[in-house]
């Protein structure tokens, strides 16, 4: 298998929601559903709406096999701009799918939509104040073990340096490999519980915060 990195752009948007929906197949939390594609699209347009680093490994065929997407926090106004537009025609066209019945059902679409907007509060709330965030991560179970992971992480890192960014962080849950993040030097912050996440045990908080000081 012959992979490359390539930077993201919207031709690679239906092949980076096929690598979420093979490893991550929520669209079982909604009602028949006509258009599940449409799920992943408006996550990865989601996760893509705030990030300057936009990293993907890509195989011979143009198929994604791993994506990093990174954010600058302290961004300048006219990216700030520019993720508001982004914002609004995301949210315009999450909106007119889940009014046709895309997602299925629409009042539980709607739950689950207000369900990850808690979530995403919930996993962004820090007392202190990181230069990045990282939005997405994921690699194709057919290339894990393998090192793939690590090097979008050090590609990442090298973005983080060369923009003076000195921390950065994420939120994961009980339900991911979150290990690899503390193998690889990430420290946990903070612990947060939400009912939808997996794992759900009032007992046992089942989200995690963590960051990584960039030297």
């Amino acid at each position: 298998m012959e992979l490359k990195f390539k930077k993201y752009n919207k031709k690679y948007l239906e092949s980076c929601a096929n690598l979420i929906r093979s490893t991550w197949p929520f669209e079982k939390e909604f009602n028949q559903p006509k258009n599940p594609e449409i799920i992943y699209q408006s996550y990865v347009l989601s996760c893509e709406m705030y990030s300057e680093h936009l990293d993907l490994i890509v195989d011979e065929h143009d198929n994604v096999k791993g994506i990093l997407f990174g954010s600058i926090e302290n961004a300048g106004f006219f990216s700030q701009m520019k993720y508001r537009f982004k914002g609004f025609k995301n949210n315009f066209r999450t909106l007119y799918y889940l009014l046709c019945g895309g997602f299925g059902n629409r009042r539980t679409a709607w739950k689950i939509r207000n369900e990850h907007n808690e979530i995403d509060t919930l996993g962004e709330t820090t007392d202190k104040q990181f230069d990045s965030e990282i939005n997405l991560f994921i690699v194709s179970p057919d290339l894990r073990g393998m090192g793939y992971g690590k090097k979008l992480m050090d590609r990442y890192i090298e973005f983080c340096n060369y923009n003076e960014l000195r921390s950065a962080f994420l939120w994961t849950d009980l339900g991911c490999s979150y290990n690899f993040y503390e193998r690889y030097g990430f420290k946990l912050y903070k612990r947060f519980f939400h009912g939808s996440l997996s794992e759900s045990d009032k007992k046992q908080p089942n989200g995690m915060i963590y960051y990584l000081d960039i030297q």
